[in-house]
């Protein structure tokens, strides 16, 4: 099945094959798509175009605010009901509300004097006895 040719250019446009400048589909071409001015970003009824129905470009927009629902709340999009339900929500949790217990300081021990493995073992999980460390150094050649 043969395929139709899609025309080069649409009707109306002056480098069309059938171009008749004092036909209606070139006035409605030139209507749509010639602004001697530049003053159009866009041709009549683009949905960008300041002068389509429904063009939101002069909406102001503010940060977290939704321009289609101003009455919700800014960022959460809540209702004011869902807003006053939360607070009511979180004043029961406040007044539920303990202070933490201060913590004893902890303290670092003091740095070795010399490098190397000079501390005393603290029983930590992990940590490398001096009988496994004796091993682990007859194992890579070095004696102790």
């Amino acid at each position: 099945m043969a395929t139709p040719e899609e025309p080069d250019f649409p009707p109306g446009h002056p480098k069309r094959f059938d171009y008749n400048p004092k036909s209606a589909e070139a006035r409605e071409w030139a209507r749509r798509n010639v602004h001697p001015a530049g003053e159009r970003d866009f041709p009549v009824g683009h949905p960008k175009a300041s002068d389509t129905k429904g063009n939101t470009n002069r909406v102001a927009v503010r940060a977290g605010e939704d321009p289609a629902h101003p009455e919700l709340e800014p960022f959460t999009g809540r209702t004011p009901e869902q807003v006053a339900a939360d607070r009511e929500l979180w004043d029961e949790r406040i007044a539920l509300a303990q202070p933490s217990p201060e913590l004893d300081p902890t303290e670092a021990p003091p740095p070795p004097d010399k490098p190397g493995d000079t501390r005393p073992p603290t029983g930590q999980p992990g940590e490398i006895t001096p009988e496994e460390r004796s091993i682990l150094d007859r194992f890579r050649g070095r004696n102790r």
